[in-house]
């Protein structure tokens, strides 16, 4: 199994960066996924990423928690990535009034024998590290 965590600071407020991330159908921020559908609502909403030339990746939302600003999700089907069993989650803390953090984190299982499991640890903190950067320059634009 491998357990993957990143902590990213941000000049944002807590209630700034929780307005995109708690919005768990908002993908607008992100410079990565051309279109995605949303089916559903509340706990087990799917977020249907769709890309051109891959089956379509659906990443459905297990728990969401406004007041303690986080939530859970799974990726049953689809994920463009050497794992299975992914299960995800996303928390954001206020440091104070004008600086937060958000803590990302996964668990999953190998599925490549050729990638080590640092292999596919350093992988998923590239893509969570990407996706943060993509946050701090949405919100930067705002």
């Amino acid at each position: 199994m491998v357990d993957v965590k990143l902590i990213k600071e941000l000049n944002f407020s807590a209630d700034q960066v929780w307005a995109l991330l708690g919005d768990y159908g908002n993908m607008n921020w992100m410079d990565g996924p051309p279109r995605h559908e949303v089916i559903g609502e509340g706990i087990g909403m799917i977020r249907r990423v769709l890309m051109e030339g891959m089956d379509p990746i659906d990443e459905v939302l297990e728990t969401h928690d406004d007041a303690s600003m986080s939530y859970s999700y799974t990726i049953p089907r689809g994920l463009p990535l050497p794992v299975t069993d992914y299960r995800s989650s996303c928390r954001v803390e206020a440091i104070d009034p004008q600086r937060s953090r958000v803590h990302w984190s996964c668990v999953c299982h190998p599925t490549d024998e050729n990638m080590s499991a640092e292999d596919v640890q350093a992988l998923l903190q590239d893509t969570y590290s990407t996706m943060l950067g993509w946050l701090e320059d949405y919100l930067s634009k705002a």
